[in-house]
């Protein structure tokens, strides 16, 4: 039976309002699918713009520079550095030109081992004592040539060295093998002509945490800045392969050369005294030694060495330890050479002339807990501080200081200069350590050179002040400084610092020391021919808070001809074991030198 229409009628709005239900639904899941991509899309180019920002702003130099390094290339040619010469002329420090082997592994046409096999032998360094043997040298060259394969196999290196400081004859023989992707790069190193002469006084050069060449200790360190170069930088375009393009347009830096530096010192002098110095320390079996040859009227040094020294120019090779000056870096207990500058202050506050006699040098002096003794044991009752000076006696030297007291002791130490910087051309220099408070213990010991430390040059210094007329000179070094881009000249004019004590001061302590020289335990070896101010000095090293009673500074400081002295040395040995006393080691090798420096000096015989 037919179903009523009204049936067919009143299901008609419960279809259409099931369809109308779904229809919404399906908007609605598409409305939100379409706001999730929608807010993916905009998460996308926000994080994209955020990205571009950072490398765009925080990174752009970074971009830049790999664009610049893709199509450039800067070749970095190194100033020269100023050389160093002796006063007379000689070459101390030069330069010489030296190559940079490199490779280009992505430009290579042949096999990289067999390019290997052909370098090793080129560019093998060899050890003269080791070439010898030849299962070491083939292992060396084998070593070598396994290093060269894996630089030039390395697919991403597209610039690597393969060998540093070629000349030029190892140069020419590489090129002759047209290997296509080697080349040369020119540069200079360090060459010191005279090796080991003055290496003290010189320094080296080495290279800073950047790479760059520094001068380290001596002239190279202290004038760095006068000798450095700056340096001319090529930049070129380069192809695809590297290779530079013929349109290029450089961009260059000037090229600045460093300063010449010429020195006081004469090379003459120089290697008499580092030869004569060595066979002393032979001879008296010596750990180490000093010599300073200076002129007193203008503080120029004419010789400075010391050993064990070095070869700067592989200054590697050698202990760190003997780089540093001593004459400069290493302080010392001096000794008797002291007691001059003791009477020397004592006469200039007019306490004491060279006939005062000593009331109280009949015997061992004590001083609270502390009893001090002559070098000898032996004693001098109403000694004169003449004669006291000349036998080096420990409780004279008391009884003067005494009398300055421990204001003024310590004032005149000071004017000596003791514990000042030098000022002098040199890395090393720097003021030393001198107490700030003085006991009378500290006053007694300290006048004859125990408790007291100082330098050779500080000593050098303060007794060249007496050596001319009281004035104290600047030690110096240089000559001249010259700049030949510039086309000028500075000239070092000699320095007075002070006068320290009064001229007749000067010259009855001069009298004093050459009747030291002549009269005093030294006078064995005193010369005949002529005058000679001088003083020995024996000092014990101390250690752990304790002397050493077997071990010695010896030590002769001395300046002639005494009127008018053309130089002033001083020498110095440290723990000498032929004997510990200086007037058996120090003060014969002082007079060794001294009869050279009378030749090489011109200085005719005033006796």
């Amino acid at each position: 039976m037919p179903k009523p229409f009204n049936d067919y009628v009143s299901r008609t709005p419960e279809k259409r309002s099931s369809f109308d239900h779904s229809t919404s639904k399906v908007s609605r899941h598409t409305f939100q699918r379409s706001k999730i991509v929608l807010l993916t899309l905009y998460l996308f180019l926000f994080g994209i713009g955020v990205r571009l920002f950072y490398w765009q702003v925080f990174h752009s130099s970074v971009l830049q520079a790999q664009a610049e390094s893709q199509y450039t290339r800067t070749v970095t040619l190194p100033a020269q550095r100023g050389k160093i010469f002796t006063s007379d002329g000689y070459t101390l420090a030069g330069n010489k030109n030296v190559y940079r082997l490199f490779a280009q592994p992505h430009l290579l046409k042949e096999d990289p081992v067999l390019i290997a096999d052909k370098l090793a032998p080129l560019l093998l360094e060899l050890d003269p004592v080791l070439a010898t043997d030849a299962a070491i040298v083939a292992l060396q060259k084998e070593e070598l040539r396994q290093r060269i394969t894996e630089k030039l196999s390395d697919p991403s290196a597209k610039w690597v060295t393969l060998k540093q400081r070629l000349d030029g004859n190892v140069k020419q023989q590489v090129e002759s093998l047209n290997f296509f992707g080697l080349g040369f790069e020119r540069y200079q190193t360090r060459v010191y002509p005279e090796a080991s002469l003055s290496a003290h006084a010189l320094g080296f050069v080495g290279k800073d945490a950047e790479g760059n060449d520094q001068g380290y200790f001596g002239v190279e360190g202290a004038l760095d800045k006068e000798l450095h170069g700056y340096a001319q930088k090529n930049t070129f375009l380069k192809d695809a392969l590297g290779l530079h393009l013929l349109f290029d347009t450089s961009e260059k830096k000037a090229q600045l050369n460093g300063r010449d530096i010429v020195l006081t010192i004469r090379r003459d002098v120089q290697n008499a005294v580092e030869e004569t110095l060595k066979k002393g320390m032979e001879k008296y079996g010596a750990a180490s030694g000093e010599v300073i040859v200076m002129e007193p009227s203008t503080g120029k040094i004419l010789a400075l060495a010391a050993f064990p020294n070095y070869n700067p120019e592989n200054f590697y090779d050698f202990e760190s330890t003997s780089h540093k000056n001593p004459v400069l870096a290493e302080t010392y207990e001096p000794g008797s050479t002291f007691k001059v500058l003791t009477v020397a202050a004592a006469i200039d506050l007019g306490l004491i002339k060279e006939d005062t006699i000593c009331t109280n040098c009949d015997q061992p002096r004590k001083i609270n807990q502390y009893t001090i003794r002559t070098w000898n044991d032996e004693y001098h009752p109403n000694i004169t501080i003449k004669d006291a000076l000349a036998k080096s006696d420990n409780i004279a030297m008391i009884f003067i200081a005494e009398l300055m007291g421990e204001e003024k002791f310590p004032e005149y130490i000071k004017k000596f200069g003791i514990g000042e910087e030098i000022k002098v051309e040199l890395q090393e220099d720097t003021a030393t350590p001198v107490r700030k408070e003085w006991k009378q213990i500290d006053v007694a010991t300290s006048s004859f050179g125990q408790g007291v430390a100082t330098t050779a040059m500080q000593m050098v210094r303060a007794v060249g002040a007496i050596a001319n007329h009281g004035k104290m000179m600047r030690p110096t070094i240089v000559e001249k400084v010259i700049d030949h881009q510039q086309g000028s000249k500075l000239v070092v004019e000699p320095i007075e610092e002070r006068q320290v004590v009064s001229e007749q001061t000067a010259k009855t302590v001069s009298e004093m020391m050459v009747y030291a020289a002549s009269q005093g335990e030294a006078k064995w070896i005193s010369s005949k021919t002529h005058s000679v101010a001088g003083k020995t000095g024996t000092a014990q090293i101390p250690i752990d808070g304790h002397y050493d009673a077997k071990k010695t500074i010896a030590s002769f400081i001395g300046f002639a001809p005494a009127d008018n002295p053309r130089f002033i040395m001083i020498v110095k040995l440290r723990e000498p074991s032929s004997s510990p006393w200086a007037s058996e080691t120090a003060a014969p090798l002082w007079y060794d030198i001294a009869s050279k420096l009378y030749l090489l000096l011109n200085i005719p015989p005033d006796r």
